[in-house]
């Protein structure tokens, strides 16, 4: 039965437009669903963040050069680094992407001076030391990584994923079907009681 992996993808969002939409034609290409937080990056109740990541199968972390925006009742942490430790508290499989300095100096922006940016230096080294990390250097980085990690993630009988609606058994038939059998089953055990008080 194929299954559909549900794959969250977190990053920043403005800065890292191309690398993000990048990931997404991957998951989609490979026939997985693609999840995140697209256009309303501000305004996503964490509810919302939070269900989606429970939903999902595997969770991808891109990061650039920027630590992003903090959450309103916590401003040591941002949206970004509260999915990656919230995923990782609930167990689901993750990997990241961090693009390297060379590719960020290449976006029209200086991530040095960018607000937070000791903060990120911790968060990336920290997301080093616990998940499986490949640095990104253009696009292409992220499109080979997927092709091929995605296979390994549909080999995991853990991740549950979803199922079109086509391939699910007709359960009613297997109940009518049940029920017939163990009616014939019953039929075959009183007979076979009769001929035993016969033969007696």
């Amino acid at each position: 039965m194929k299954r559909k992996l549900q794959v969250y993808i977190s990053s920043t969002f403005s800065d890292l437009v191309e690398e993000r939409y990048t990931a997404v034609e991957a998951v989609r290409k490979a026939g997985h669903i693609p999840a995140g937080v697209e256009l309303f990056f501000k305004e996503t109740p964490m509810s919302i963040r939070k269900r989606w990541i429970d939903e999902s199968d595997i969770y991808i972390l891109i990061l650039g050069g920027f630590y992003g925006l903090t959450l309103r009742d916590d401003e040591s942490k941002s949206y970004t680094h509260w999915e990656y430790d919230y995923a990782g508290e609930i167990g689901k499989p993750r990997f990241a992407f961090v693009v390297t300095d060379e590719a960020l100096r290449q976006k029209p922006y200086d991530f040095v001076v960018g607000e937070y940016y000791e903060r990120l230096q911790e968060f990336k080294q920290s997301v080093f030391e616990e998940v499986p990390t490949y640095y990104v250097e253009d696009i292409q980085h992220i499109k080979m990584v997927m092709r091929d990690q995605l296979p390994e993630y549909e080999r995991r009988e853990d991740l549950h994923g979803w199922i079109s609606a086509k391939d699910v058994p007709d359960v009613q038939k297997l109940l009518e079907e049940n029920a017939s059998l163990l009616r014939e089953n019953a039929k075959l055990q009183a007979e076979l009681e009769k001929n035993k008080r016969g033969n007696q």
